[in-house]
């Protein structure tokens, strides 16, 4: 992920061996089993295809880093902060491009801004930690500034090349890209080699393959992806046309079930309906929902339950509810 102009690390591993005098700890002040996970880890495959450390595909093409996102984009207004994972000397920041999704932007970003507001930090001996997509204004560390483990950076932003709010977390060793999890020499993702993360982090980080991030209600099928990137909490409904509920995953398998329940005020079940996943995917966002009825709306509150199941097991399960107000009208 090049950044701040200078920034850009060439792909490979560090030398085995040499990763004995770094120990890092978690760069998010985060709950990683309710709040935020891992969208993408560091890809140990040579060529075109792409593994993570553990095998899996959380992960894209030569992707360099570890992507901390948050769950939910309403979490962006909280401030999740963003620490130094080891004890360094600020090297270079950034901290004035927007807080924009790249589907949103209006050009194109330059290869030097990809990493949107970002902080760099040495910790001697070659080793460097980079810090991606912190939230515009959020930066409160300067150039030659030392710091602890554990230094407030910024938040997690939206800057730079994103399109969900997220810690893009690099580490380097004298140039290279280096895998936290896995930072021996071997590219191989099954080879067993020493993790970079202190106790405490490698805890904190256990391997999710899939989660399911947030569910919601929309007002149709249009406005799912509206929804489910939305910044502000939505409030109640005013007569919509449908009641859709829609389900953000992280790491679908092909033959994964989802599980689509929608209850009526009244404790009814109003919908209940199951689909089957055909293919992988890394991010995945789909819905079900019901058309107004015949005779409106019953006003008051209604609970949406999202479950995703493999192999008849349950791997994640989310509910909400939504008001619908107004009295019941007619078409």
């Amino acid at each position: 992920m090049p950044a701040l102009a200078l920034l850009t690390a060439t792909s490979g591993a560090a030398a085995q061996g040499e990763q004995d005098d770094l120990k890092l700890a978690l760069p998010v002040r985060c709950d990683m089993t309710q709040d935020c996970s891992i969208q993408k880890y560091v890809d140990r495959a040579r060529g075109p295809e792409r593994r993570d450390y553990r095998c899996g595909t959380m992960t894209t093409d030569a992707h360099d880093g570890t992507d901390f996102r948050l769950r939910r984009f309403q979490d962006l207004d909280r401030g999740v902060e963003v620490v130094a994972a080891a004890a360094g000397t600020v090297l270079r920041v950034r901290d004035n491009m927007p807080d924009i999704s790249v589907k949103e932007a209006s050009a194109p970003l330059a290869p030097d801004r990809l990493a949107g507001n970002a902080v760099v930090i040495g910790h001697g001996n070659g080793w460097e930690t980079q810090y991606s997509h912190l939230g515009r204004g959020s930066v409160r560390v300067t150039p030659g500034q030392p710091v602890s483990a554990g230094t407030g950076l910024g938040v997690i932003g939206l800057s730079g090349n994103t399109e969900f709010p997220h810690l893009h977390f690099e580490v380097r060793r004298h140039g290279k890209a280096v895998d936290p999890f896995s930072a021996g020499e071997s590219t191989d993702c099954a080879a067993t080699q020493p993790s970079l993360w202190t106790a405490a982090a490698a805890a904190a980080l256990v391997y999710r393959p899939t989660v399911v991030l947030a569910t919601g209600f929309a007002s149709s099928p249009a406005e799912v992806e509206r929804e489910a990137t939305r910044v502000r909490v939505p409030g109640a409904m005013a007569d919509p046309e449908a009641l859709v509920l829609w389900g953000n995953v992280s790491g679908t398998q092909s033959g994964d079930v989802e599980i689509f329940r929608i209850d009526a005020p009244n404790g009814g079940v109003l919908m209940a309906r199951e689909t089957r996943i055909l293919r992988n995917s890394l991010v995945w966002l789909s819905y079900s929902g019901v058309r107004r009825p015949d005779g409106g709306w019953q006003p008051g509150k209604y609970s949406g339950t999202y479950q995703l199941t493999r192999n008849g097991v349950l791997v994640g399960e989310l509910s909400m509810s939504r008001y619908i107000t107004g009295s019941r009208t007619k078409l």
